[in-house]
């Protein structure tokens, strides 16, 4: 057998050790190693020789390519990747090889395409589009298959399907990556025609020849009505040319993006409509900002929420040939004041440069150009977070692409980051990009809209065969802790590939899904790990706080732990597995070596490079292309890691952000079962990427009358179609959806403000009308309606000084006279700046220090006994902002378990929104409405 894993050779250490030691540990124990290393070699030697017998030097025998071909795909990538000779993607087909060798080798190809690595991917197709022979042979295949006389070989269509299936799988996909050079797009035009003038209808009406013709008339057709198609850019960031457009207010430089449709006519086109839609919420803030950027020409109240700063340069790390990657390059903040400060005076970051860097999270986009006209732009990301540097005001960076400017270095730059964190949307848009319309995951329910279920496959390997239909586990089910609608949720979901369960506030949704898991672990087994997607490390950590009384054998991926008791979860903390692959260390050393040769050549490129002539500038751009691919290349290296530490975990849990870019790990373990925590709140393409063909079963857990997925236009749309979620579009689809109707959370004049207005059935446990009354207090819900004046803090942050010392009034009156704990207390308010006003003011006084106070978005899914909320829009112009929007005011009312007391302008709210006209008839009617607290303040 071809060698996949070396059981002598623990590389455990090796990738333990931090970004910055394990390349310099590399080249300290180089000679140290050497023995070592020789070892590794002969046994790789000793291998190829008694199992990859090559009949001439440079050429892999079909028996060679057939035991590749047995191999798992990671151990097929593994082994190819650092087997040098012969090497796998060189001459390896000619024009005179047999039809059988052409088809292993792009059986190969077609695993290892499926793998979707990123960095690697872009250069397999770049390899398949470049090996003319092989594409003429498709060609030749393709001209064959259309020829009505033509028969031999294909009387097994299942094969003929296949076959099809892999050549368009490869071709549309190196088209779309735009690797094919004129050669290659003149065989796939061939190609392309051979298919429309098909004489062979027992080849033309194969639905995979329809799909892959449908593919082509994309690419060549000049039919309007496909020209007229809107088509998805290579990238996600804009170009300058964008830019420019958007200054000018050209026409078209801001198209509308499609609007969700109930199900698609193909997975092409949903593919491209999520594209465009991506694409258009991630650059319309971005495209508002620039606009003003270069109206006002200065940063301004822009630079006060996020990170932005002018008179920056970047810096090249001087110690580039000992450092990793992501630490090659610097953006330096203070380098306008370091020139003006005298000689040996050492710059310090001032107090609000410091909270604008800790703001900062890697993967950011920043765009970089030398004035407010943009007749220049870099785009770089962040790409560590490397504490020291930024205390000097130095950040790291990756530059992704640049335009009309040669040498970055030396040149005053103003810097901004984008409005919306840019990480996300570029994984999910490559992803998308990637993605293979003939195997698309769950594609009968996600683009064609079918609402039929069935159980999943694999159901049919359980012990007894369906073990959820046994009498056995009904009886089970029967004892379990499950209300009625929870149960019936329950059962449906259990037994179908495709769920949804809506949860109304309090009624218990994080308990179905621990349950679910826990049941399915203990009869399913085998369909193990399951992976647990959240929108928020909040909200997965106490749901893993939860499921850790059930199953400890759990990783969670991400770094932002809270709660201590899960940090033994973490993947970083992971000691368990000893052995890896040791191909694994190589490659990882042969693509940092890539890397430092393309950087070596980037700067010789720059220091050569004449501004005045523009030569060699098109070399500094292939260059940087390069860089950035092999950075792709490690981080995919460092995930692919972790696959040997999660192989044999029964649960996989990481939020959407973190899932995007494991996509290619749930490939590898073939992850079978899904399960979305606040599903609603996750935008349609974000979650996609945490789906794999091997998906067997989704199930879907959230509310969309409560938050949405954020989109953050300056301008709003978060009530927007363009904001929806998937689980949004199937319940407006008419989706079968299982809906929670008992609530145990609110009282009942709770409950009443919000139903029937915004849910048409909730009731109410009868556990909620044995809760205490509010002490020192009489009543349990007060709404305290003012008419005071917010401000504003540099014209978008408004707070609210009246209604801040109200909040304080109250809480001292709770805690001081109601004799309550602070733990029992949250104050709530839809605005951060309100927050950060309320939390100045508590820090003056010892007995309100520990009290909550927090956003209503970011308290989504939370309680407290007693919430005061604040409401802070109060304004000559009654505007109220998105306070106007249902769901909010869901969320910000469905808080409370015991008390609510909220603090607001009603004349403005109810002006402008019916929701809150009709929430004030209602305190009306229990008489909780005035200009005072109900405090009780005798003994």
């Amino acid at each position: 057998m071809i060698e996949e894993f070396d059981e002598d050779y623990d590389c455990w250490e090796w990738f333990q050790a931090g970004k910055e030691n394990i390349l310099r540990s590399f080249d300290r124990k180089k000679v140290a190693n050497g023995q070592q290393q020789q070892q590794l070699t002969r046994k790789y030697n000793n291998n190829k020789n008694n199992r990859v017998k090559t009949a001439a030097p440079s050429k892999i025998p079909n028996e060679a390519l057939e035991e590749i071909l047995n191999l798992q795909p990671l151990g097929m990538f593994l082994y190819l990747t650092t087997t040098s000779e012969p090497d796998f993607f060189v001459d390896q087909i000619g024009p005179n090889d047999d039809m059988e060798r052409v088809i292993i080798y792009t059986r190969i190809l077609i695993t290892l395409c499926d793998l979707e690595l990123p960095g690697f991917h872009h250069d397999l197709l770049k390899k398949v589009a470049s090996c003319t022979p092989l594409l003429k042979h498709y060609e030749e295949i393709v001209r064959k298959l259309c020829t009505k006389s033509y028969r031999t070989m294909w009387t097994d269509l299942e094969r003929v399907d296949k076959i099809i299936w892999y050549m368009q799988t490869l071709l549309l996909q190196a088209q779309r990556a735009d690797v094919m050079d004129a050669t290659a797009m003149q065989i796939l035009f061939n190609i392309w025609m051979h298919l429309k003038s098909n004489f062979n209808p027992l080849i033309a009406e194969r639905p995979v020849c329809k799909q892959f013709l449908y593919g082509l008339n994309f690419v060549f057709s000049v039919d309007p009505e496909i020209l007229n198609i809107p088509r998805p850019v290579a990238e996600l960031y804009p170009s300058l040319e964008e830019l420019r457009q958007w200054i000018s207010r050209k026409a078209n430089s801001n198209p509308e993006a499609p609007k969700p449709e109930t199900s698609y006519k193909n997975t092409t086109q949903y593919i491209n409509n999520q594209l465009l839609l991506l694409r258009h919420q991630f650059l319309m803030p971005l495209r508002e900002l620039v606009c003003k950027l270069h109206l006002e020409r200065n940063l301004g109240d822009f630079k006060t929420l996020h990170f932005a700063f002018e008179n920056v340069q970047i810096k090249l790390n001087q110690n580039f040939n000992d450092v990793l990657y992501s630490k090659l390059l610097y953006i330096d903040i203070l380098a306008g004041k370091r020139k003006a400060a005298a000689a040996g005076e050492e710059e310090t970051l001032a107090k609000a440069d410091e909270h604008a860097l800790s703001k900062l999270k890697n993967g950011t986009l920043l765009c970089l150009s030398t004035s407010y006209d943009f007749d220049n732009l870099i785009l770089a990301t962040v790409s560590a977070i490397d504490i020291s540097a930024q205390s000097r005001g130095y950040i790291a960076i990756t530059i992704l692409r640049q335009y009309n400017i040669g040498n970055i270095y030396k040149k005053m730059l103003i810097v901004f980051e984008t409005p919306v964190y840019f990480e996300p949307f570029q994984k999910a848009y490559r992803y998308l990009l990637n993605s293979n319309v003939l195997n698309f995951p769950m594609a009968d329910f996600i683009v064609h809209g079918v609402n039929r279920t069935h159980p999943p496959l694999y159901l049919n390997h359980t012990q007894p065969p369906n073990v959820y239909e046994s009498q056995k586990f009904k009886n089970k089910l029967a004892k379990m802790p499950l209300n009625i609608s929870q149960r019936e949720a329950f059962e449906h979901v259990l037994t179908t590939n495709f769920n949804l369960i809506q949860g109304p506030p309090g009624t218990g949704k994080t308990h179905v899904s621990l349950q679910l898991v826990k049941t399915i672990l203990e009869n399913a087994k085998h369909c193990a790990p399951i992976v647990v997607i959240t929108y928020t490390n909040d909200s997965l950590d106490k749901f893993l706080l939860k499921l850790s009384a059930h199953t400890s054998s759990i990783v969670r991926f991400g770094c932002q732990l809270r709660i201590p008791e899960i940090v033994k979860f973490n993947a970083r903390s992971d000691r368990n597995m000893h052995m890896i692959n040791p191909k694994l260390k190589r490659l990882y050393w042969m693509v940092n070596m890539e890397l430092k040769e393309h950087f070596q050549r980037l700067q010789s490129l720059y220091a050569a490079f004449n501004e005045s002539k523009n030569e060699g500038y098109a070399e500094i751009l292939a260059t940087q292309r390069l860089i950035w691919n092999t950075q792709e290349k490690l981080n995919c290296i460092r995930i692919i890691f972790q696959h040997y530490l999660i192989a044999k975990k029964n649960v996989l849990a990481m939020t959407t952000t973190c899932a995007a870019r494991m996509n290619f790990v749930f490939r590898f373990l073939k992850t079978r079962i899904v399960i979305f925590e606040e599903s609603a709140e996750i935008l349609e393409a974000h979650l996609l990427p945490c789906l794999t063909p091997f998906t067997e079963q989704i199930i879907m857990i959230g509310d969309h009358m409560q938050l949405k997925p954020y989109c953050s236009y300056i301008k709003g749309i978060r009530n927007s179609e363009y904001s929806q979620s998937l689980f949004e579009r199937l319940i407006r689809a008419n989706f079968h959806v299982n809906v929670l109707n008992i609530q145990y959370r609110m009282r009942n004049d709770f409950v009443d403000l919000i139903c029937p207005l915004i849910y048409k059935k909730l009731l109410s446990h009868q556990s909620v009308t044995k809760f205490p009354p509010i002490r020192k207090m009489t009543k349990n819900l007060y709404f305290l309606d003012h008419r005071q004046f917010e401000t504003m803090q540099n014209n978008t942050l408004p707070t609210n000084a009246w209604e801040k010392h109200n909040v304080y009034l109250i809480s001292r009156h709770l805690i001081e006279v109601g004799g309550y704990n602070s733990d029992e207390i949250v104050v709530l308010t839809p605005y951060s700046s309100q927050v950060a006003s309320i939390k100045s003011e508590f820090s003056k006084h010892a007995s309100l220090k520990a009290i909550g106070v927090s956003t209503v978005d970011s308290f989504q899914g939370l309680e407290a006994n007693i919430v005061i909320l604040s409401l802070v829009r109060s304004n000559a112009h009654r505007k109220i902002g998105f306070l106007v929007e249902p769901t909010r005011i869901c969320v910000a009312l469905s808080r409370a378990r015991y008390g609510l007391y909220v603090i607001g302008n009603m004349e403005s709210l109810a002006h402008n929104s019916l929701t809150w006209c009709e929430i004030r008839k209602r305190l009306r009617l229990q008489n909780a409405i005035g200009c005072e607290f109900p405090y009780i303040t005798d003994i």
